[in-house]
């Protein structure tokens, strides 16, 4: 991922859980009941920000979350010791080049990440290859707003988004197209219905 990410993201820390912790506070409730995780099943959390969806996950399961700021992680860090998430692990790590091995998790959510990496669908196949056949995978993301006008001027400031780190305007459908994923079930979530919660299963094997 690139440096100006990391970077911009750092800047946000301090004020992550107040801006971005309310605004998206629907989605993350309506992901992790979709998710619906079952005891003993390993999770990986993509881009897990400062870990506000870490204590709804079950203490039977195995909860993995990665990201690029160290600054978001060292505040997920401080949840994990606050809440005593003993089955919880935290990597700073970059999702587009994971050192987890082929097959690992049972089910991989990536929030609000696809929007802002570099390249979406070296992302998504990286996502693809450490779920396991079978395995779940799940997506929540900004896509815009379904009024046509708004959306073609969301597609105008896309490069002042992506400079901000706020993602860049992008077509959810032809990317799940590219990377072979076909929706199982989806929700609209988050103000005026502005994201996007897909699930995919996902039909590859990595040996």
């Amino acid at each position: 991922m690139s440096e100006h990410i990391k970077k911009v993201y750092s800047l946000y820390a301090w004020i992550y859980d107040a801006f971005f912790g309310k605004i998206f506070e629907h989605g993350r409730y309506v992901a992790f009941n979709m998710m619906n995780v079952k005891p003993n099943e390993t999770i990986l959390e993509v881009g897990v920000g400062t870990g506000l969806s870490l204590s709804l996950y079950p203490s039977e399961s195995q909860v993995m979350g990665i990201d690029i700021s160290q600054e978001l992680l060292d505040k997920a860090e401080n949840k994990k010791r606050y809440y005593g998430l003993s089955n919880v692990t935290l990597y700073n790590m970059d999702a587009s080049s994971m050192t987890f091995a082929n097959n690992t998790f049972d089910k991989v959510i990536a929030s609000h990440v696809i929007t802002v990496v570099p390249d979406p669908l070296k992302t998504l196949n990286e996502i693809k290859r450490v779920c396991k056949k079978d395995g779940e995978i799940f997506i929540l993301n900004y896509t815009g707003c379904n009024n046509k006008v708004i959306s073609r001027f969301e597609e105008f400031i896309s490069p002042v988004r992506d400079k901000m780190g706020l993602g860049k305007h992008f077509d959810l459908d032809e990317l799940l197209k590219k990377a072979h994923l076909s929706i199982v079930h989806e929700r609209r979530v988050n103000f005026l219905d502005m994201c996007r919660l897909v699930k995919c299963k996902n039909n590859s094997v990595f040996t």
